[in-house]
């Protein structure tokens, strides 16, 4: 049975296009990151991941994959992200990919 805090351990999947290459993505979301404060456990550029630790004890994974036109983007959140750090990432990445 689930209890009434099931929601805080839910996981949220986020999934976009942006015209830059992986590893330009990966720079973007460790400097959109580190400002709210989370912490990077992990980058590797070339497989083109990255985990975090967000402030609220959340874990943030970041995957870029390279495409023809720039790169797909795969934004997963493991528990509460009270601050709507994947959110504001995933505009962030979305904003800057367009320009």
């Amino acid at each position: 049975m689930r209890g009434p805090l099931a929601w805080l351990r839910r996981r949220r999947v986020r999934r976009l296009r942006v015209t830059t290459s992986p590893a330009d993505v990966l720079v973007q979301s460790v400097a959109v990151l580190r400002h709210f404060g989370a912490r990077v456990v992990r980058c590797d550029v070339d497989d083109g991941t990255l985990e975090a630790r967000l402030a609220a004890g959340a874990r943030l994974t970041v995957s870029a994959v390279e495409e023809a036109a720039g790169s797909d983007v795969t934004m997963e959140t493991h528990g509460a992200d009270w601050h709507g750090v994947g959110r504001t990432l995933a505009d962030e990445l979305a904003r800057g990919g367009s320009a």
